[in-house]
C-alpha cells in the first residue's frame, strides 16, 4: 500500500517537472546533450529525497512502536509491584531503592478462610446459640518476587527506560481526596519519550485509577 502512494505522489510532482524540463531544452538546443546527461540525475536526485521525505515518518513510527512495547510492559510490572508493596504497607512508594529491595525479600502471606458456626451460651436468653465466624488459618508464605514475575525476572532493572540510556522511569506516590475519601495514588512516566507529544504514563496523582494512558 506504501509502495503504491510513493509511485503515485512520485507521478503527480514528476510529470510537471519533466514538462518543464522539455520546454527549457526547446529553447536551448545548444545544450541538449547536457542536459541529458543532467536530466536523469536530477530526477534520481530529486526520486530519492522524495522517497526519504515520505518513508522517514513511517520509519519513525514503526520504531515507536517497537520501543513503546517494551516500556508499557515495564509499566505494567511497576504497578504491580507498587500494588503489591500497597498491599503490605496501605500506600504507595515512591522510591525504586524502596521499592525493588521490598519485591526482593519480602513475601506475602498465604491464609485460608473459612466460614464456620460456633455454639456459645448467651447470657441474655440463659441458652446456647449458634453464630456465624470466620476462621483464619495462616498456611505459609510465599516470595512476592516468585509470585509476581517469571523466574530469573531481572528485578534491578525495574526502574530502567527501555532504549532509555540509563535513565529512570520518573516515580511519583501520594494521596488524594476522592469524595471525602483519602486515596493512595503513584504514577510512572517515561522522562524522556521517543515522541515528544506521546508521553507513556501509568497511574496518576489527580484520579484515583492505575491505568496507563494508553489504555
Amino acid at each position: 500500500m506504501n509502495i503504491i502512494i510513493i509511485a503515485l505522489i512520485l507521478l503527480i510532482l514528476l510529470v510537471p517537472m519533466i514538462i518543464l524540463i522539455k520546454q527549457v531544452v526547446s529553447f536551448h538546443d545548444n545544450y541538449k546533450k547536457l542536459i541529458k546527461i543532467i536530466f536523469p540525475l536530477i530526477i534520481l536526485s530529486f526520486s530519492i529525497g522524495l522517497i526519504n521525505i515520505i518513508l522517514t515518518p513511517i520509519k519513525k513510527e514503526k520504531e515507536k512502536k517497537y520501543r513503546y512495547e517494551f516500556i508499557k510492559t515495564k509499566m505494567i510490572d511497576i504497578r504491580s509491584a507498587e500494588l503489591a508493596f500497597k498491599e503490605k504497607h496501605n500506600q504507595f512508594t515512591d522510591d525504586f531503592n524502596v521499592l525493588i529491595p521490598f519485591i526482593k525479600m519480602d513475601s506475602f502471606v498465604i491464609v485460608q478462610k473459612t466460614d464456620t458456626l460456633i455454639e456459645y451460651f448467651n447470657e441474655v436468653y440463659r441458652e446456647y446459640q449458634f453464630k456465624d465466624t470466620m476462621m483464619v488459618d495462616t498456611l505459609g508464605k510465599v516470595s512476592i518476587l516468585d509470585s509476581l514475575f517469571h523466574k530469573n525476572y531481572p528485578i534491578d532493572s525495574l526502574r530502567y527506560v527501555p532504549f532509555g540510556e540509563g535513565a529512570e522511569f520518573q516515580l511519583s506516590a501520594g494521596t488524594i481526596n476522592k469524595s471525602k475519601i483519602i486515596v493512595p495514588v503513584f504514577e510512572a512516566r517515561d522522562p524522556n519519550p521517543y515522541d515528544k507529544t506521546d508521553p507513556l504514563i501509568i497511574g496518576s496523582m489527580t484520579e484515583a485509577h492505575l491505568n496507563g494512558n494508553w489504555q
